[in-house]
């Protein structure tokens, strides 16, 4: 049988259990999901439930979808879920059971409040503020972080770096760099090696951590202590930007 996640339909009588039944009642009622995937041993995840999920605002604006928790570890979330490695990690999903966003590590509240409004946009829904998409970026929501700490976390768990990338949102060179550049294939084959980050240029979480470029975009890459190796400040195309891909493994 296919899961779920791979959004082939699955016969009702053959799902039982909080998650299955979360997912017979959105197809049921033709009501969108959203499925919080935790650990015990995460921080993060207890993090992200105290100051994000229980939030008034949050819990507003998740009105219209139907909430449910599942354990990273267990059968069903194996099951019916992509692959998740990372805790927390968030699914928003279609009644007819495609992911329509898939959100990792922690996010503050007005962060997460734009992706909740970002799967609306995607689902038909009406978003309870004029933030849209647009705020969010057109490269897929899989790769990305969008905070340091839980990117480094889940650098050192899987023993990889992190590349932080610095932009601002009006931008059309930034938009380039992330639709042209980080979008190539041999791009990403290059960067298998690190966690993606994605950040504002002046927001909160870029400077928390020194990340006050003149210019953006800026691409720091860091090992997952946070030890700088390389700070590509401006545009790149392909071809320069694999040299300073290379440089910064050449610092490794």
């Amino acid at each position: 049988m296919k899961k779920i996640a791979l959004l082939v339909y699955v016969p009702v009588l053959l799902m039982s259990g909080e998650l299955k039944d979360a997912l017979i009642k959105a197809k049921r009622t033709h009501t969108p999901l959203m499925v919080y995937v935790m650990s015990d041993s995460c921080a993060y995840c207890a993090k992200m439930k105290k100051r994000t999920l229980n939030d008034e605002s949050v819990q507003k604006n998740m009105q219209g979808f139907i909430f449910v928790k599942a354990d990273k570890n267990d059968k069903e979330t194996k099951q019916y879920l992509p692959k998740t490695r990372y805790t927390p990690t968030i699914y928003f999903i279609s009644p007819k059971f495609k992911v329509v966003n898939t959100v990792k590590g922690y996010l503050s509240k007005n962060d997460f409040n734009l992706w909740i409004n970002d799967s609306k946009s995607k689902l038909g829904m009406s978003t309870s503020t004029t933030e849209t998409s647009t705020q969010i970026g057109s490269t897929k929501s899989e790769r990305w972080f969008y905070d340091i700490a839980s990117a480094e976390d889940y650098a050192k768990q899987v023993g990889k770096n992190v590349m932080v990338y610095v932009e601002n949102k009006r931008s059309k060179w930034s938009k380039r760099m992330r639709t042209e550049t980080l979008s190539d294939k041999e791009v990403k084959d290059a960067l298998e090696n690190f966690v993606w980050v994605k950040l504002q240029k002046g927001s909160a979480e870029a400077n928390a951590y020194g990340l006050t470029p003149k210019l953006a975009p800026t691409v720091y890459f860091r090992k997952a202590d946070g030890t700088l190796l390389a700070a590509a400040k401006g545009f790149f195309g392909v071809k320069d930007f694999l040299k300073w891909v290379n440089y910064a493994k050449s610092k490794l």
